[in-house]
């Protein structure tokens, strides 16, 4: 290959790779910014759910109980799908940015224009983790499963089951949603991206 053709090569490689850290860091925006929107719909949700029921319970007609209770059945399997949709998301984020770190990291080895990345900005393509229980997104995982946990609590009560027997069920499902949540992502944390987003081998589509 002639010094032009490779120069050419490499300058369409570098457009390419440019082109390639901006349109991911626009899909790591848009993930980060999904999991905030399915927040803000569910509290939308969970909110309007509670008053329907509080609001039919309160008419004391004991015929309303099984409607209540399948509408509320419907609205945790909703919430339940949210939650894993919200790991889900977690996944793609975290590839996209270690798919940037690794590109950022790629150009500061070089030091262009003497830079030496002083600031430590990140450069990891092995972070961020996938399985990080104080990241933001992992927070609201907490607040999702505690409200899924509550519907779950409201329909309880509905069919007149014991205060403790509540509580008790309440904990087991919040610790349940968040144990396999967690334990998804961490089982995952060591896979390549296509292992981990479509279930192929390492390094295959």
């Amino acid at each position: 290959m002639s010094n032009d053709n490779m120069r050419k090569l490499q300058e369409e490689g570098i457009s390419f790779l440019a082109n390639d850290f901006n349109q991911c860091f626009e899909q790591a925006r848009y993930y980060d910014a999904q999991i905030v929107d399915i927040f803000k719909y569910l509290a939308t949700f969970y909110t309007t759910i509670a008053g329907l029921a509080i609001g039919l319970y309160q008419l004391k007609g004991m015929t309303l109980s099984p409607a209540l209770i399948s509408g509320l059945t419907v609205a945790l399997s909703f919430g339940l799908c949210m939650f894993y949709l919200i790991v889900r998301n977690r996944v793609y984020f975290v590839f996209c940015m270690r798919y940037i770190n690794e590109q950022r990291g790629m150009f500061l080895s070089c030091k262009p224009l003497g830079f030496e990345n002083k600031s430590k900005m990140y450069t990891d393509c092995t972070k961020p983790i996938l399985f990080n229980p104080l990241s933001s997104q992992s927070w609201w995982l907490y607040v999702v499963a505690i409200l899924n946990s509550a519907l779950l609590s409201a329909i309880l009560y509905i069919t007149k089951q014991n205060f403790c027997t509540i509580i008790i069920l309440f904990i087991i499902a919040a610790l349940l949603q968040l144990i396999t949540g967690f334990y998804y992502l961490r089982s995952r944390d060591n896979k390549s991206a296509s292992a981990t987003v479509f279930g192929a081998k390492k390094g295959v589509l």
